[in-house]
């Protein structure tokens, strides 16, 4: 006879402990962290602050001038801004080259000193390449004279204006946040 009311893993000779025949639960790595781990997270702006204090870069820019940026003794404010001697340099290459140095030095150039540099390089420029055109060709006639004087003052407007925004930018420099500093460098 057929027990009545005994399981069937004790009939079969097998004896049903508490749990031994249940395997243990597999990890499910694919599942989310539990909430406790995931809120403990630090947050975006803590990994870059201590990426920053390990001296990590994550990517260094392609720029025009091997002058390195960084200020001594570890002042990385004045990164951005750059020093006078590359205001002077990319016042120079801009100067020389004329607008294909202005153009190649405002796009490998990554510092606010090169930028006004190139733009005031530039604008001199201009007003060089007015003279040489006005005395050398049989362009400049009495009826346009006005427009190659409009160019030239243009160009030195340029150049004067670009020195003069440099120097309010050195002298304010340490009064801008961070991010007004970069957008200053990005907006110009």
């Amino acid at each position: 006879m057929m027990g009545i009311g005994i399981p069937s893993a004790t009939r079969h000779g097998g004896a049903m402990a508490d749990g031994e025949d249940i395997p243990p639960p597999k990890p499910d790595f694919s599942a989310p962290p539990p909430y406790e781990v995931a809120t403990k997270l630090p947050t975006y702006e803590e990994v870059q602050r201590e990426k920053n204090l390990q001296g990590e870069q994550t990517h260094m820019p392609l720029t025009f001038l091997a002058i390195d940026t960084e200020a001594p003794d570890g002042d990385n404010e004045t990164g951005l801004l750059g020093t006078d001697f590359m205001f002077f340099t990319a016042f120079l290459v801009a100067f020389l080259f004329n607008w294909i140095g202005f153009l190649l030095l405002m796009c490998f150039c990554h510092t606010i000193a090169a930028r006004y540099g190139a733009l005031s390089g530039f604008g001199l420029s201009l007003a060089k390449w007015t003279l040489i055109v006005k005395h050398s060709t049989d362009l400049a006639s009495r009826e346009n004279s006005w427009l190659w004087w409009l160019i030239m003052a243009f160009g030195l407007l340029i150049c004067v204006r670009a020195i003069i925004q440099y120097l309010n930018i050195k002298r304010g420099w340490r009064l801008l946040s961070g991010s007004a500093q970069e957008r200053l460098l990005f907006f110009y």
